[in-house]
């Protein structure tokens, strides 16, 4: 019986055993910085302008849209994540104060469903976000 044990485990441990994983190569002291997809290295002003150049076309809005990342009840450490948001997504983040939390947001979108589907395709990457309408 502890014969097959043995043959089981390491058969697990070669089937586990492939690739390097991002968590090996950070025991190895290498940093470890995702690759994201280029459609997320928008930033507030190209939404901006899209917004703008929605509006002229005369396409039809239902308000506008940018997706809540976090909300942090102390200044500085909202300061922080700010920075390391921003570094992660490529957005400019801005840090709203809504009593008692300082909320860390970023994009801009004119429909829910394309705020809604850039949430989701962050959340490939690991970035939570959720969408919130701002007017």
């Amino acid at each position: 019986m502890q014969k097959i044990l043995t043959i089981a485990a390491l058969l697990c441990a070669l089937t586990w055993a492939g690739e390097p994983t991002d968590l090996d190569s950070l025991f190895r002291g290498k940093e470890y910085k995702p690759e994201l997809n280029s459609s997320l290295r928008d930033t507030s002003k190209v939404n901006d302008a899209a917004v703008a150049k929605n509006a002229s076309k005369g396409k039809a809005s239902d308000g506008y849209y940018m997706l809540q990342f976090e909300a942090v009840a102390d200044f500085d450490a909202a300061q922080r994540r700010r920075a390391q948001i921003a570094a992660s997504t490529g957005f400019a983040i801005q840090v709203v104060f809504d009593a008692p939390f300082y909320k860390l947001r970023g994009g801009g979108w004119t429909t829910k469903k394309a705020a809604d589907d850039k949430a989701r395709e962050l959340s490939a990457y690991n970035i939570n976000a959720f969408v919130v309408k701002i007017r």
